[in-house]
């Protein structure tokens, strides 16, 4: 009878311990592979007119005209593909590097950010500052190349712990490297029913 006891007793510890790390678990940031293959069938295009191809970006991506007029080219890409076809409903927000994005995420809901053009720099810096609310949230960044492969850099949280809930300014900043010419995906993904989490995120 002891024995029984004991063991049931190690199962239901085991079992808690195993319920506490799933709920810890973050998600991927694998967005819609048709948003991915389209990003780069269109830059692939571009690329083509200014002497670069995909398999050597370097020319183009070490050019700051090049890059920009890239960039123009694929941000206005971007703004056409959401308002014509399914990507409005697929759900990725354009991450444009060196500018603040600003959002909530609520209660379980989640928000996925892919940048519109591959890096040209080696290593991206990223900020995420948290503005308001106690929601635990994930955020996990990937790189994507043009097979739609993704490879994890980073995970981070907030709000999981009952120190953090009591702060409503957490700060995040940390450096990605070997992203140059990569597209870069960022999840954020909530954890709390009924919590919120705004934030503002950067990536330069």
């Amino acid at each position: 009878m002891k024995n029984t006891i004991k063991t049931l007793s190690f199962v239901a510890i085991f079992l808690l311990g195993f319920s506490q790390q799933t709920t810890l678990q973050a998600q991927g940031c694998k967005s819609a592979t048709s948003v991915v293959s389209d990003i780069f069938n269109n830059y692939g295009k571009i690329l083509a007119t200014l002497g670069c191809t995909l398999a050597n970006q370097a020319g183009c991506l070490d050019n700051a005209q090049k890059y920009a007029q890239m960039t123009s080219d694929m941000v206005a890409y971007w703004n056409k593909r959401s308002k014509t076809t399914s990507w409005a409903t697929i759900g990725p927000r354009r991450l444009d590097f060196n500018q603040d994005h600003i959002g909530k995420i609520v209660s379980t809901g989640g928000r996925m950010f892919i940048s519109p053009i591959p890096s040209n720099k080696n290593e991206l810096t990223v900020s995420i500052d948290e503005l308001d609310g106690k929601g635990k949230t994930s955020v996990v960044i990937c790189k994507v190349d043009k097979n739609n492969n993704y490879f994890p850099l980073a995970t981070k949280w907030f709000n999981d712990t009952s120190e953090r809930k009591k702060k409503h300014d957490e700060k995040r900043n940390f450096t990605i490297k070997g992203v140059k010419g990569y597209l870069i995906s960022i999840h954020f993904d909530g954890k709390s029913v009924g919590n919120t989490f705004q934030y503002k995120l950067k990536v330069k």
